[in-house]
């Protein structure tokens, strides 16, 4: 009998957390992502391994070391080994950063073979394949930073006019709406964008030629070197290259830093949701897919992505300060540290966009909790006798203290409030009566009516916010511009390699 698993007929004996019975979409499973290890991440690092190959050869070759003949065996060579499979065939060599130089004195001898490595250490080498990688990382996580981004806008756009209780200590602070609590989170992710950018350029700088730190007597060209392999530049001092305190070996501290920072952002955003998805605030639901069920409780629908993300981040927290105690011992083996980190971060992020992109917002309970919970609008009254009896603010706001310890007392919320009832906490307070009138009292309790009253920059008034949008999609996109150039220049270095190559080929 073939198993039907459409919403609304779920068949007998299938899974409990497939679609059709409580959930109607098959959960994301986050555990299906790769697992990382020195094994695995050495893996990734074999095709950057190839390419410092290859252009040290051609700078070696151009600068009169190799001869013309040697330069087009080696390459020749090194492109057979394309292809054949570039990872395949260095993993068998089992010889690492190495394992170009062992697989060439094995294809063509060691007279010519074993001439790629002059002027190189596995200092340089390390650290030059711990710049690509960390850059080519960087890129995607800025892409996905900005995709990120463009789904919040989306959502603050539809949410302009969505009122919603603001919090501090989780307690009932203001009304704000739920477009300028996205725009908030969506100015933390503009903060890591520029973060990442400013990371990128410091990451995109060669060590390649610097050795184990002073270099070699080869005529080596870093310039060209770097420009081979896409770098914006070299760094200057060779020791500092490879050596240096804040970037031992190619891993500068802030690859750890920033995304961190980030990590830190997409985990907040997670948190809240976890809180306003759950029974007694019910703010938000989680699309199926992103969320489990349980084996005994058939009610259940878990936002397990969510607690996914904040695993995560403890998890970088973590790495982060491992790499901070290795880094001040000097320690080896760090490196391996960070490309998990790397690859939690970026799922994170991508799995932010697709529970806010699928998000629903639960509008009436939002505006409800704003206006029938708790005291949230009591700011805006004592605001009120500020500017209608020109009080001073401190006592205005001991006269609204007492308004509210009254009507908690009383079992009142904000709703039955009168002119009266502020006249009664007055009269505690200074012996006289305001008499501010029952309508100006009620338009001062009106959620809504405090939101379009904030009318300074950046604030949740909806013109406001949609300035703030506007804003934002102008810096996405020229975000998103900057990032496609960096893409390029990348390119492009990768074509003048393989153009370098044929021309040496060719004689």
């Amino acid at each position: 009998m073939n198993k039907q698993n459409i919403y609304g007929k779920v068949a007998k004996g299938e899974p409990y957390r497939k679609a059709g019975a409580r959930l109607t979409e098959d959960a994301e499973d986050v555990q299906k992502r790769t697992k990382l290890g020195d094994a695995s991440q050495q893996l990734r690092e074999y095709d950057i391994y190839h390419r410092f190959d290859k252009a040290h050869v051609v700078m070696l070759a151009e600068e009169g070391f190799h001869s013309g003949k040697d330069a087009k065996t080696i390459l020749e060579a090194l492109r057979r080994m394309e292809a054949a499979g570039i990872t395949e065939t260095r993993a068998e060599t089992e010889a690492g950063e190495h394992s170009g130089e062992a697989w060439l004195i094995t294809e063509i001898g060691e007279e010519i073979g074993g001439r790629i490595h002059a002027g190189r250490s596995s200092g340089d080498f390390m650290a030059v394949t711990s710049r690509i990688f960390i850059r080519e990382f960087l890129l995607k996580l800025m892409a996905a930073s900005i995709e990120l981004r463009r789904v919040l806008l989306q959502l603050a756009e539809e949410h302009i006019d969505t009122v919603m209780p603001g919090s501090t200590w989780s307690q009932h602070a203001q009304p704000t709406t739920f477009a300028h609590y996205v725009m908030s989170w969506e100015a933390s992710l503009e903060n890591d964008f520029q973060r990442l950018k400013q990371l990128y350029d410091r990451v995109n700088v060669s060590p390649a030629g610097s050795a184990i730190f002073t270099g070699s007597r080869y005529p080596i060209n870093r310039e060209r070197t770097a420009d081979l392999l896409g770098f914006d530049g070299v760094i200057q001092n060779t020791r500092y290259a490879v050596l240096g305190f804040d970037g031992w070996l190619g891993v500068p501290a802030e690859a750890f830093t920033a995304p961190a920072l980030m990590m830190m952002n997409v985990s907040g955003i997670a948190s809240e949701l976890y809180l306003w998805s759950n029974t007694e605030f019910s703010y938000v639901e989680l699309a199926d897919r992103y969320c489990g069920t349980s084996s005994i409780m058939p009610q259940k629908k878990n936002p397990y992505t969510l607690m996914w993300i904040r695993g995560a981040a403890a998890r970088t927290y973590g790495r982060l300060s491992s790499y901070m105690t290795e880094m001040h011992d000097m320690a080896m083996g760090y490196t391996r540290q960070l490309a998990p980190t790397l690859d939690d971060i970026l799922e994170a992020t991508q799995i932010m966009t697709g529970v806010l992109s699928s998000l629903t917002i639960h509008k009436d309970r939002m505006l409800e909790n704003a206006t029938n919970m708790n005291w949230i609008c009591a700011t805006d009254i004592a605001d009120l006798i500020v500017i209608e009896k020109g009080l001073p603010f401190r006592t205005a706001h001991q006269i609204v203290a007492i308004l509210v310890r009254i009507g908690i007392s009383r079992g009142l919320t904000q709703t039955a409030v009168t002119s009266a009832l502020v006249d009664e906490a007055a009269m505690e307070y200074m012996g006289q009566p305001l008499n501010l009138g029952d309508d100006a009292v009620r338009r001062a309790l009106d959620p809504a009516s405090c939101v379009e009253a904030r009318q300074l920059t950046g604030g949740p008034a909806p013109a406001r916010v949609r300035e703030d949008i506007a804003r934002a999609r102008q810096l996405a996109a020229r975000d998103e511009a900057g990032l496609g150039e960096m893409a390029e220049r990348l390119s492009a270095a990768a074509d003048r390699l393989e153009t370098a190559i044929d021309t040496l080929i060719a004689g």
